[in-house]
């Protein structure tokens, strides 16, 4: 498994801030997944504040550019949307209310 070298300040934080997580969450969660956790929720954050203000068209563009370089992966993620449909929305809707605070665990994307 990879290791990162953190500053003891950012690492007493992250540590600490491990029982708020748990209490939103209303579970223990053991460090690794914890971590893991955080870096996700972080780069979607930060993908997020990239991408949060960009207009529809221009997303639009971009997903189409991507789809163009990547077609498997974009045509098959959209067939596979589609055909699940209402499972996927009613699945989003339900993770959404943890989204809205902030925390999903890897698994409940």
């Amino acid at each position: 498994m990879p290791q990162l070298m953190l500053s003891e300040e950012v690492y007493d934080r992250i540590t600490q801030f491990k029982q708020v997580v748990e209490a939103v969450l209303e579970e223990p969660i053991d460090f690794d997944t914890y971590v893991e956790l955080l870096l996700s929720r972080a780069t979607d954050c930060m993908l997020a504040d990239l991408l949060g203000a960009v207009d529809s068209d221009t997303l639009l563009a971009s997903f189409q550019q991507l789809a163009s370089k990547h077609p498997a992966s974009v045509y098959g993620y959209v067939a596979e949307t589609l055909k699940r449909g209402q499972e996927v929305i009613d699945q989003k809707t339900r993770a959404a209310m943890k989204r809205k605070i902030g925390f999903l665990t890897p698994g409940n994307k």
